[in-house]
């Protein structure tokens, strides 16, 4: 089997490698932090002009037709960045759901997100139910001239910038409906979350809604959601990837030229040891990482999860074992907000939790 990548996507990566040199270093992120901001209308700009956004999409919908690993390829990059923009909630997930639901009837919506001109998030998990997207306790009644939707909505990520909401409720199964973030009736509770990046909480009061509203009805909704979160965590298997990486790339760096009794400490054999082992573990988080992202399409439902269950708990242990051995070699400097590392150790723990967490998708690899 053939892992490199084409010419295209060496120049796409390229390209948005450049730009993020350019307009994006750990200092900016620092200062994005502390000011509470988790999105930057020019770098979102910067990123639609590239063409990041509209890659993976639809050509009818203005996208160039790209793939899984084009997602993959984009992600991983914006993990090594430290990038918090809405990416994944607008073109991984906003954008798959509406054409899924809606297809051709969605290409004006889907254009909408490839230029970055309107911004989406997506709501499927809800307090209490652990990582289960089909648990819907929100309602949507039917009423005579549309739905009135009751519940509430955890952690949305990107739902703090959206100015349109893709929710799933309960009409008789879980449905799909689509709600403008200003509808009357609901309130949302914006925050970062534990990296900078933003997420809301959506609490919906008898919000009425139009007829159109209701994009997936309940014998459709279940699947299109399932497809929804494993492109989700595919993509965030491929941001951690980007971030180990950098913390490698940091690690070896630091043991390359921290000194002690005259030696670089990475000449230390224990020292030494250890950044092999993490080397090792690595290298499988990334061959799992490439399956995940290429099976991330797969029709064949029990293949695909499989695929991601299984990068989604490696990944996750990995990034875990990452954080705790790379802060111990960088010593007390690994400990301090104005050293990048715990920056990442910050990304890995969140990406670990988003859309089923190790413990999550063992279960669920275990049942497949």
């Amino acid at each position: 089997m053939n892992f490199d990548y084409s010419e295209e996507q060496k120049m796409l990566v390229q390209s948005l490698e450049r730009t993020l040199a350019k307009t994006y270093d750990f200092e900016t992120y620092r200062s994005q932090l502390a000011t509470k901001t988790s999105h930057d209308p020019a770098l979102w700009n910067s990123l639609a002009e590239l063409g990041i956004m509209a890659m993976p999409l639809p050509e009818a919908a203005g996208g160039f037709d790209g793939n899984h690993t084009d997602i993959a390829l984009i992600s991983a990059e914006l993990g090594r960045r430290l990038v918090p923009e809405p990416y994944v909630s607008n073109v991984v997930l906003s954008a798959f759901v509406l054409n899924a639901a809606r297809g051709d009837a969605s290409l004006d919506q889907v254009s909408q997100i490839a230029t970055g001109e309107t911004k989406y998030a997506v709501g499927f998990y809800e307090p209490g139910e652990r990582h289960n997207p089909l648990a819907v306790n929100t309602t949507a009644e039917k009423t005579d001239g549309g739905w009135v939707i009751s519940g509430h909505k955890a952690v949305v990520l990107g739902g703090d910038t959206a100015s349109e909401l893709i929710i799933s409720a309960d009409a008789g199964g879980a449905s799909l409906f689509i709600v403008p973030a200003d509808a009357d009736g609901l309130s949302i509770r914006k925050y970062q979350l534990l990296d900078g990046r933003g997420a809301a909480d959506l609490i919906f009061d008898n919000v009425s809604l139009g007829a159109d509203a209701l994009i997936a009805d309940a014998g459709n909704a279940e699947a299109i959601i399932l497809d929804a979160i494993d492109r989700g965590a595919a993509a965030l298997v491929a941001d951690s990837l980007g971030a180990i990486e950098e913390i490698i790339n940091m690690t070896k760096e630091y043991l390359r030229t921290r000194t002690q009794f005259g030696r670089p400490i990475g000449s230390f054999q224990v020292l030494a040891h250890r950044m092999v082992d993490l080397l090792v573990d690595y290298e499988q988080a990334k061959s799992m990482s490439m399956e995940a992202s290429v099976e991330a399409i797969n029709e064949n439902r029990t293949e695909r999860q499989k695929a991601i269950s299984a990068a989604k708990a490696k990944v996750g242990a990995v990034s875990r074992k990452f954080g705790k051995e790379s802060i111990q070699m960088h010593g007390g400097i690994g400990m301090t907000d104005e050293y990048a590392l715990g920056a990442y150790v910050k990304r890995l723990l969140v990406n670990e939790t988003l859309f089923g967490d190790t413990d999550y998708h063992l279960e669920r690899y275990s049942s497949l």
